[in-house]
């Protein structure tokens, strides 16, 4: 049985992170959390600490790392556990209790995948289901991210990569879109043999005023890097519009 990680950057997560860590203990599919917690000052890392039968690893960056590297880090605790792929997440979300045992059945199947993306369905602000597009090309990638950035990913293909970029986050920030670099360095390297799971297995939080114009914001300016660490791809205006057409997202019904 593939041995699988639920990697998960935590930063003042103190209201939220019990949910995820219960639905990672409600798989029908045996997955364990791995966290890396980055410098809360809410209590998360001491009330995390208290309670060590609700993950199989916890780490407290040293400095604050951000999204990306919190991530990274997460995930380097899991490989070192043996696990056989992880999968990405957010301390305030949660699993479906088939999220790891559909994702897994398919990363194996018909000969097996580089990584498996399931649907996800938000929750709270607002109400659409995040889908992805089941046969993207690199040319998708110049207008949004045409798969969304949770997914189970083979061991081979994280530590090919190296994990997350933290050239790909904008000064001044801790994360905007850095999975938005993920797949297009996933693609580059050639690792496209993956498959969607067209049903909502995970479910994103929005907190009140998550959607405001402050993402807005970064988005040229994310756009912009991403111009330079990828100026092969062919970026326009159109790419640093917000919002952007958002073509794997809809309404729930």
């Amino acid at each position: 049985m593939v041995k699988i990680g639920v990697i998960i950057p935590a930063r003042n997560a103190l209201p939220w992170i019990w949910e995820m860590l219960d639905s990672v203990q409600a798989q029908t599919h045996p997955a364990q959390a791995y966290i890396a917690e980055d410098r809360s000052d809410d209590g998360t890392y001491e009330r995390l600490r208290e309670n060590p039968h609700l993950y199989a690893g916890l780490k407290r960056n040293r400095r604050r790392l951000g999204w990306a590297g919190s991530l990274n880090a997460a995930a380097a605790l899991a490989l070192a556990d043996g696990c056989d792929a992880v999968f990405t997440a957010s301390a305030d979300d949660r699993l479906h209790p088939e999220c790891i045992a559909r994702c897994a059945a398919l990363l194996d199947g018909d000969g097996g995948r580089d990584f498996v993306v399931p649907y996800a369905r938000q929750f709270g602000e607002a109400d659409h289901v995040q889908a992805s597009l089941p046969d993207a090309g690199l040319d998708d990638f110049v207008r949004w991210p045409p798969l969304i950035d949770k997914a189970l990913i083979r061991r081979e293909v994280w530590e090919n990569l190296g994990g997350y970029s933290l050239k790909a986050t904008p000064p001044g920030t801790y994360g905007t879109a850095e999975d938005w670099d993920w797949w297009i360095r996933v693609w580059k390297a050639g690792f496209t043999r993956y498959a969607v799971v067209e049903e909502p297995l995970y479910f994103v939080r929005v907190h009140p005023g998550q959607l405001s114009d402050t993402r807005g914001q970064h988005h040229a300016a994310t756009v912009d890097l991403l111009a330079k660490l990828h100026p092969d791809l062919p970026w326009s205006a159109e790419s640093r519009r917000w919002p952007p057409q958002h073509r794997t997202t809809r309404r729930a019904p």
